[in-house]
């Protein structure tokens, strides 16, 4: 059965000489990020703790998002400890220590009994331990963690410890969880568990469902690509009254994107139409850049290594080919910056948005990529 896209995207293609789209640097999902992320930095300057609580506790109760489903609680505590780890980050880059008197400070008002501060700090904390790693965002769980790397995750355990995100109805609780899987020995066992019940908790918001995914990559906490397409069969099936089948595209997403070989596991028909199932039930241009810019530069024929094996290459060109429909059905602007983030795997939020000047040259890319695509656009 043909979702409506799908039959749209067959519909003869109008013989009218077609206009060039729009690039779009300024976005709502810029200023939407921008306006927490500020807001979150600025309470934490003005020692407003109590604010932020309040206000991470309604947005994550609420499960605010921008439009292309960045938690706006995670960006109120990214916002809030930005400062801390901009300086721990020259601190560390010059062989010193980050300041541990206010990072003691900060330990203290996180243990007072609130989750959204103890959620706020233990991100602190994490973020912290991965700048020692060396990997911020981090792109693999560390196979040899330093003693500093284990010593912040153990204070972000302890910060999170006796809050339980199902009983404070909290995903960034549950998501705040996951994260300390980086340094706990029994993470593959827990992992799959503690995913199912961020989702549970909002199975609409798409970013889980792309950690999830990741995360069940070799690098982090999986064994193989047939256990992703298994996990991603069966959430897409719990979820199908929500997503249809977009869910099992959501989680197979950025394991794409890391692993390419891992596309001869998936189900490339099953996956093709999940990504029209997104983008019936989610009419946002937002949304639609994300999707195409996971097509057409992630599935690119270029981006694949050499020595990747049929069946793998056979699906990538499935996937490719969706971006066709995707730029000549869905698309009204271009964004640069989404392409780019439906490119790459989300793990972290950004500290500042990309601008025009850094998106150039990717943007002028993006640009000729759309134009050849609707100039030539093929029907599927």
């Amino acid at each position: 059965i043909r979702s409506a896209a799908e039959a749209r995207a067959e519909a003869p293609a109008s013989t009218e000489v077609r206009r060039m789209l729009p690039i779009r640097h300024a976005t709502r999902e810029q200023s939407t990020f921008r306006a927490y992320f500020d807001k979150g930095r600025t309470l934490a300057r003005q020692d407003r703790w109590d604010l932020l609580s309040r206000m991470i506790r309604e947005t994550d109760r609420l499960r605010e998002t921008s439009p292309a489903g960045v938690r706006m609680s995670d960006v109120l505590a990214a916002g809030a400890r930005s400062d801390m780890v901009s300086a721990a980050r020259k601190a560390i880059h010059r062989g010193a220590q980050p300041c541990d008197a206010s990072l003691a400070d900060l330990d203290d008002l996180a243990s007072g009994g609130d989750w959204p501060l103890a959620a706020t700090v233990a991100r602190l904390h994490m973020d912290l331990a991965w700048l020692y790693h060396g990997d911020l965002p981090p792109v693999s769980r560390p196979a040899r963690p330093s003693i500093s790397f284990e010593a912040h995750m153990a204070r972000a355990a302890r910060l999170l410890d006796g809050y339980s995100p199902i009983e404070e109805d909290s995903p960034m609780l549950a998501e705040a969880r996951i994260g300390l899987l980086a340094g706990d020995v029994e993470a593959r066992a827990r992992m799959r568990d503690d995913f199912e019940d961020l989702i549970d908790l909002d199975p609409a918001n798409p970013g889980p469902l792309r950690a999830f995914g990741l995360h069940l990559t070799p690098d982090w906490y999986g064994t193989d690509a047939a256990a992703i397409d298994a996990a991603a069969s069966a959430t897409a099936d719990r979820l199908a009254d929500i997503w249809g089948d977009g869910a099992y595209a959501w989680i197979w997403l950025d394991a794409l994107s890391t692993d390419a070989e891992a596309a001869a596991a998936c189900d490339a028909t099953r996956l093709r139409r999940g990504l029209f199932d997104i983008l019936d039930r989610v009419a946002k241009q937002e949304v639609a850049n994300l999707l195409a810019g996971f097509c057409a530069l992630a599935m690119a024929p270029g981006r694949a290594p050499a020595g990747l094996s049929e069946a793998a290459r056979s699906s990538r060109t499935v996937l490719y080919s969706a971006a066709d429909a995707i730029i000549e059905h869905h698309m009204t602007e271009i964004r640069p910056e989404l392409w780019l983030r439906g490119a790459r795997p989300a793990l972290a939020l950004p500290e500042q948005p990309m601008s025009p000047a850094d998106l150039a040259a990717d943007a002028a890319q993006i640009a000729a990529i759309v134009k050849a695509r609707r100039s030539g656009a093929r029907h599927h």
